[in-house]
């Protein structure tokens, strides 16, 4: 085993499975924009590429959560939404999402799109808490990682 990681780089490494969430969101969020209620899931293409992103999104934002536990990381607003049920039900989809599902709808993921706009509140405020944590502490740490030029003065 190498020599053990420095925490401001576990923190970046996280950030990065966060980055990976948010552009599988944003590509949601175009393809979703696409589809339209006919025809059939199985007929229309931007569906599924929907659902594919969605997917990732919500599969890549559960390791951003799992990732934040367990670096013991705090934040008030954050800790706050990362509570039963809803933590739960994105674990489980995450597992649907990453482990073969013979049944196409399986329960796990179904479970948190049945939830509808509570969990989807829910997800968007996650993320927006995400967003707002990583990019206050990726200022932080630049800021103090650049060298102060009226210091050498």
């Amino acid at each position: 085993m190498g020599p053990p990681v420095p925490e401001v780089f576990k923190i970046f490494s996280l950030n990065r499975y966060f980055i990976w969430s948010i552009e599988m969101r944003q590509h949601y969020l175009q393809v979703g924009k696409l589809v339209s209620p006919t025809p059939s899931f199985f007929d229309d293409e931007n569906a599924g590429r929907a659902f594919m992103y969605l997917s990732y999104w919500y599969a890549g934002l559960y390791v951003v959560c799992e990732g934040w536990q367990e670096l013991e990381l705090s934040d008030p607003e954050i800790d706050a939404l990362l509570k039963p049920p809803h933590l739960e039900v994105l674990k489980r989809f995450r597992n649907g999402v990453y482990h073969y599902q013979a049944d196409y709808f399986d329960k796990r993921l179904l479970d948190a799109l049945t939830l509808g706009r509570d969990f989807d509140e829910w997800i968007a405020s996650l993320t927006h808490a995400f967003a707002k944590y990583f990019d206050a502490w990726l200022k932080a740490t630049t800021a103090a990682a650049s060298p102060n030029p009226e210091s050498e003065l």
